[in-house]
């Protein structure tokens, strides 16, 4: 902040602020609210170039080949283009595990569970 004299003025600081909350407020009417806000210096440079080319979307690159599908380069989807070895009908460490009579009751009955929840959603 700069104060009227053009010289660098001191932000005013205020350790932990903490506030009433009143009707309508953060967990009910009487209990009161923490708030810790703080922040670090940065420099902001105006680049009206980058920043109409950000804006019309030239940064995108077309994630695994499609045109249609544009992703920032530091978007976590350009790093997932082949989860083959993760799918559930490739894997190999349940292939031979096979349920007792008891561990195949106890799944039908969860399948049965699981039906009638998706049936009351």
């Amino acid at each position: 902040m700069y104060g009227a004299s053009g010289g660098r003025a001191k932000p005013e600081r205020k350790s932990g602020a903490k506030e009433e909350a009143g009707p309508g407020g953060a967990g009910g009417g009487g209990s009161r609210v923490e708030l810790l806000v703080f922040g670090y210096a940065c420099k902001l440079f105006r680049d009206d170039e980058r920043a109409l080319a950000q804006e019309q979307g030239q940064h995108l690159i077309p994630w695994m080949g499609d045109h249609k599908i544009l992703i920032d380069r530091y978007d976590g989807r350009g790093h997932l283009h082949d989860l083959s070895e993760y799918d559930a009908e490739y894997s190999t460490w349940n292939r031979d595990y096979q349920l007792s009579e008891e561990e195949a009751r106890i799944e039908a009955l969860c399948d049965e569970e699981r039906g009638r929840i998706q049936a009351i959603e």
